[in-house]
């Protein structure tokens, strides 16, 4: 409650967004976590820990395609954070992309852009 009064205090503020939305993916409550990570990217559209959040939470809601993008986003926006990779991985299994793999084994960003739609920063 204490977030959600802040962030009606302080709507642009992005970092709080994504605590809110960290709090409620905590709680297991994912689906309204995306929206606190959707504000949070609509006053900053380039923060990676929220495309990063957004990713999580769209993994534990099985959604994997679109987990898979925002972890491809989050890797244009932060090529050095190469653990990404890994979740990324897991997402394309689950979804039986297998062909897909091999690209992210190649950690090539450039690869992904015939099949998902993000924008390449790097």
């Amino acid at each position: 409650e204490c977030l959600q009064a802040a962030t009606s205090a302080r709507p642009d503020d992005h970092q709080l967004w994504n605590k809110l939305g960290a709090t409620l993916a905590n709680s297991n409550r994912s689906e309204e976590a995306q929206h606190a990570y959707q504000k949070a990217l609509e006053c900053k559209p380039k923060y990676a820990r929220s495309w990063l959040n957004l990713a999580i939470s769209h993994s534990n809601l099985q959604n994997y395609h679109e987990s898979a993008r925002c972890y491809l986003q989050t890797l244009s926006l932060n090529p050095n954070a190469v653990h990404i990779w890994s979740y990324l991985r897991i997402a394309l299994t689950c979804s039986e992309q297998w062909d897909l793999l091999p690209h992210a084994a190649s950690q090539d960003l450039a690869k992904f852009k015939e099949h998902y739609d993000f924008v390449q920063y790097s």
